[in-house]
């Protein structure tokens, strides 16, 4: 799965109307009420605004590693595809075993999301992005079902609450008096209280229940309360206590609390292989300002959870949470059941501490060390890119040549360059002579008669007769070319020009002569060469193109349906193709599919266009030129097939074309139309050399 979630559920904290449009003004759910207030509340003042906050659920994606703490992004987008968000910020938030996890969006900044971004009305959209990965497929934003009726909040059944009294009193809405460790009291108090008349007997309506205490209703009538004593054991909102004191709902304890045998937290619930459970919680909450929203109550909360439930290596960790109560979040802080503690990405400490370990980076040995040890260069542990100058430069110094640049282990080379006294030679391979001292000779291993050479017989030198007509003789020009003007007589031309051969006949001279291209010919003399070459129109080596038939002659090639037919061509020279032009008639702007290209004599398909649509192959009347699909080809002198096929159903775009063709296949089928595709391979049809209509292209 490569989605960040299979499902994102995003809850809104606060009471949104009119799609997320504006803020309700009423006390906040979690805002702890005992502040003592003196100051009755009228029905127009305004109390502090909802927390601006939004719970967010996600599953961390599959594949990808997660432990602890994760940083995660989270952003609101105008649109799904908006560039820019409105509003984001980064929270670190620790996944359980399963890869869960719940934020509340705002939650870093002390006055939560801005209004400003909901101050519109528009829709929003909910992007996340986990640290180190693209951010996941957008999520738009939507509102409860019930944040629809919080307008109505603020009034009862749509009345202010000024429009309700007790009968016969003149109440005031006020916030009870309270101490600071008391609860607060919100409700309706009697101006003057009424004196209670003394009774003679006491009455009950006779629904009392075993084990349970009575209370006075009223000052002479005796009702059941929700305290229950059963065998010594005290229970307040429960029938069956469990221990001495047993509380169902919210204890509040005014003064000092001291558990004499411990406190024991216990599990949610009992542990399957599947899930693990974690403790119930023990907040410690404070009572916060905040001028944005007016007082609130904020908890840490410490709380066991499960870790790596039905593995070897299950246990518990010690987490602490923040939030709101009903609301917190992991912050990060966690101790493992071995006692190490771990923190949030990025935690940062105060002060200075110990060093208490220390590992050895590139180049060294001996690490890691946690109290004493030696660290040591390794063995061939420090390379050139360690070094501050990987090289050092050796010059070569008075009679040597070489040097320059060499790395740590290289090596450089340094050759004398002084002169000296020979101090012997050596006769080699075809002379006699030398020594090692004074004035030495050299001479020829043999003296040979008058026109001989001496030369090496493939065993031995030996002396050897030039021709056996005599010696050769005559003279000669500088620079000339030299040629036997008898048997024995060399003589020679004048000296040659440049672009000037050697030219002779049988029973004359040799003389010189000058080359002259023809057509398509091109020669250039160079020093000691002369090149001659063919050229084409352009002057490269192999003409540039070829055109069958001949364009905008008034006739038409006209596709038919579903057209698959073949006109023989024979390209007389070598062409390098990349594209073809073709001229269109009739034009068809429309789906149609077309396809051009070249057959080889053996019905293979060399080049062509592909499947084209007229709205490319035929937009418009005029040429055309496309590139062939295959890119550019070599193609041989020799005979070929132009194809053409297309898929309409009807007649479509219509090729220019010329009359009275010499052609050996003239409009010959092809066989069925393959869905606007010319086939890889036709069977060529038997030569019929005729004339006709050809469609007029150029393959260039």
């Amino acid at each position: 799965m490569n989605r960040f979630t299979k499902e994102v559920s995003v809850k809104l904290f606060t009471a949104l109307t009119l799609g997320l449009a504006c803020m309700l003004d009423y006390q906040p759910a979690f805002a702890q009420m005992g502040e003592t207030s003196t100051t009755a509340t009228s029905q127009g003042s305004s109390t502090a605004s909802v927390p601006r906050l939004i719970r967010v659920s996600g599953i961390w994606p599959e594949g990808i590693e997660k432990q602890g703490a994760v940083s995660i992004t989270f952003a609101l987008y105008p649109e799904q595809n908006s560039a820019e968000p409105r509003w984001q910020e980064t929270q670190n938030v620790r996944l359980d075993a399963g890869g869960h996890y719940s934020v509340l969006l705002g939650a870093t900044r002390e006055e939560g999301l801005p209004l400003e971004v909901f101050a519109s009305g528009e829709a929003h959209w909910l992007g996340i992005q986990p640290e180190g990965q693209t951010e996941q497929p957008r999520v738009l934003l939507l509102s409860v079902a019930y944040a629809l009726k919080a307008a109505d909040a603020d009034t009862l059944g749509g009345k202010p609450a000024s429009a309700f009294a007790l009968a016969g009193t003149q109440p005031v809405l006020a916030v009870a008096s309270a101490t600071q460790n008391s609860p607060p009291a919100l409700g309706f108090s009697p101006q003057t209280p009424t004196p209670q008349a003394t009774c003679s007997t006491i009455t009950s309506d006779g629904t009392a229940t075993v084990n349970q205490l009575a209370k006075f209703t009223t000052n002479c009538n005796l009702e059941n309360s929700a305290i229950f004593e059963n065998a010594g054991r005290v229970g307040i909102g429960n029938k069956s206590p469990a221990g001495a004191l047993d509380v169902t709902g919210t204890a509040f304890i005014r003064g000092l609390l001291t558990p004499e045998a411990g406190i024991d937290i216990l599990p949610t619930g009992a542990a399957t292989t599947s899930t693990g459970f974690s403790s119930n919680p023990v907040d410690i909450e404070a009572s916060v300002f905040n001028p944005n929203f007016g007082p609130g109550n904020y908890l840490f909360r410490w709380q066991a959870e499960p870790f790596q439930n039905n593995q070897q290596t299950a246990g518990a960790t010690l987490n602490l949470l923040f939030g709101i109560p009903g609301v917190a979040l992991e912050t990060g802080l966690s101790i493992a059941r071995n006692g190490i503690v771990s923190f949030a990405p990025g935690q940062t400490f105060p002060g200075l501490g110990s060093v208490t370990s220390v590992t050895t980076g590139a180049g060294l040995t001996g690490g890691p060390i946690t109290s004493s040890g030696t660290v040591s260069i390794a063995a061939a542990g420090v390379t050139n890119s360690m070094l501050a100058n990987p090289s050092v430069t050796v010059k070569a110094g008075t009679g040597l040549s070489g040097g320059g640049p060499v790395a740590l282990g290289g090596t450089v080379t340094l050759a004398s360059t002084a002169t000296g006294t020979i101090t012997g030679v050596t006769a080699g391979s075809g002379l006699t002579g030398g020594g090692t001292a004074g004035n030495v000779s050299l001479s020829l291993l043999k003296t040979c008669s008058p026109g001989q050479v001496l030369a090496w017989s493939g065993t031995a030198w030996a002396c050897s007769t030039i021709n056996s007509g005599g010696n050769l003789s005559g003279s000669g020009t500088t620079d000339g070319f030299a040629y036997f003007s008898g048997a024995a007589t060399v003589a020679s031309t004048a000296a040659a020009k440049n672009g000037q051969i050697l030219i002779g006949s049988t029973g004359k001279a040799p003389v010189l002569a000058t080359l002259t291209a023809g057509a398509n010919v091109t020669i250039t003399n160079a020093a000691g060469k002369i090149s001659i070459a063919s050229t084409g129109g352009g002057g490269a080596a192999i003409l540039p193109l070829f055109m069958t038939a001949s364009g905008r002659t008034g006739s038409t090639i006209g596709p038919g349906t579903n057209q698959n037919t073949l006109w023989g061509i024979l390209l007389p020279y070598s062409v390098t193709s990349t594209e073809i032009t073709y001229d269109i008639m009739t034009a068809d702007n429309t789906a149609h599919l077309y396809d051009l290209g070249l057959f080889d004599n053996a019905g293979n398909l060399v080049v062509d266009l592909g499947i084209t649509a007229g709205t490319k192959f035929a937009a418009a009347t005029g040429f055309h030129t496309l590139t062939w699909a295959q890119g550019p080809t070599s193609l041989e002198a020799g005979r070929y097939y132009l194809g053409f096929t297309t898929n309409c159903t009807a007649t479509c775009a219509k090729i220019a074309a010329a009359t009275a063709v010499v052609s050996f296949a003239i409009n010959k089928s092809a066989g069925a139309s393959k869905g606007g595709a010319l086939s890889t391979r036709v069977t060529p049809p038997a030569d019929v050399w005729n004339t006709g209509i050809q469609p007029a292209v150029v393959i260039q």
